[in-house]
């Protein structure tokens, strides 16, 4: 007598019980391998910072430790130091919108100053080579904010010998703007927009951080005075934000979404010197 062999086979039961096991193990998996891919982005964007706030410093040290204020246009025919190819009206135009040209002399790589969790706004880029929704802002309050014509000074003076704290005092942030809001005075000198309450609607408008101004973790990096650079959650920085029964400045409502519209970005002035209690030190309010 002949035997036929049979093969051995899945059946639709069991084929379906390990469909089932590969997709709860893919939901599970994902979004491991999602936060382990923005958790390197957040590295990533952590030593730009860090490349940036060094390269700041550099310059600084190397102007009588003053830092960059001064808003002009490059002769015509020069190419743009940020990025070659921009041929817009503003492609060199070296102010605090372009505060970047100043420090890529020390850096000679333009990729550092973009977070590599956001997103550039290209037409931006193309036509005036500025980094707009995807990099770090420059704390105008710290620098003295440029204007045509004239300047308006810091309230520290613009220079680092005015920081009382430099490992404790904020120049970059992480932010889809060029600059970090600022808050002039009628007399036209910068302090910063430092109120708590602001921050939180602007960075919490519904309660909890906005991946577009948060984008690692519900924080973002910023770099000091001295040189070095962290991250910072969302409830971090706005603990280290004054409220607006410690600091006198009016509420600022920051545009939305970030970098949308015209003019600069800045708070309503007021008659007076703003005034506040205690000491905030990463806005540089001593």
């Amino acid at each position: 007598m002949t035997r036929t062999s049979r093969k051995s086979a899945f059946t639709l039961i069991e084929l379906l019980v390990v469909i089932a096991i590969i997709a709860i193990l893919a939901a599970i998996l994902f979004p491991v391998f999602a936060q382990a891919r923005e958790k390197a982005r957040q590295t990533s964007c952590l030593s730009n910072m860090k490349q940036v706030g060094l390269g700041m410093l550099m310059y600084v040290q190397d102007y009588d430790e003053n830092y960059p204020r001064a808003d002009y246009w490059l002769p015509t025919g020069t190419i743009s130091p940020i990025n070659p190819r921009a041929t817009g009206g503003f492609a060199l135009r070296i102010n605090h919108y372009k505060w970047q040209a100043w420090v890529i002399p020390y850096i000679k790589n333009s990729q550092v100053f973009q977070c590599p969790s956001r997103t550039r706004d290209k037409a931006a880029w193309d036509v005036n080579g500025e980094y707009k929704g995807d990099g770090y802002a420059m704390n105008l309050a710290i620098s003295g904010r440029p204007f045509i014509g004239g300047e308006n000074p810091s309230f520290i003076g613009g220079t680092l010998a005015g920081i009382q704290a430099p490992a404790d005092t904020m120049v970059f942030m992480e932010l889809p703007n060029q600059v970090g809001f600022s808050y002039i005075t009628s007399s036209s000198t910068v302090y910063p927009a430092a109120l708590r309450e602001s921050w939180a609607a602007y960075l919490m408008p519904t309660g909890v951080p906005q991946k577009s101004t948060a984008p690692h973790s519900d924080g973002f990096t910023l770099a000091y005075a001295d040189g070095h650079a962290k991250y910072m959650n969302v409830r971090g920085f706005l603990n280290n934000c004054p409220t607006s029964a410690q600091y006198t400045m009016p509420a600022c409502t920051f545009r939305t979404p970030a970098g949308s519209g015209a003019g600069f970005n800045v708070c309503p002035g007021s008659p007076a010197n703003p005034t506040w209690v205690g000491s905030w030190p990463m806005w540089g309010l001593y």
